[in-house]
């Protein structure tokens, strides 16, 4: 019987593009609000644990490019 193993994968955040915080304009003050990030919880990484398996799998997010 093989063994299983847990795989840690690291991707960083979309949201906060790796920065733990995200910057939110607010239409009553001139400078933009800064917030920690709501979906890696001001990490800046995000965390996929997968079985590791014999095949290969590939994640990619969807960026626009400026």
């Amino acid at each position: 019987m093989a063994s299983s193993k847990k795989v840690k994968k690291v991707y960083i955040c979309p949201t906060c593009k790796g920065n733990g915080y995200v910057k939110v304009a607010c239409i009553y003050e001139k400078e933009d609000m800064i917030h920690q990030c709501w979906d890696c919880e001001s990490q800046g990484e995000l965390y996929d644990y997968d079985e590791e398996t014999e095949t290969l799998t590939f994640h990619f997010t969807k960026e626009t490019v400026h």
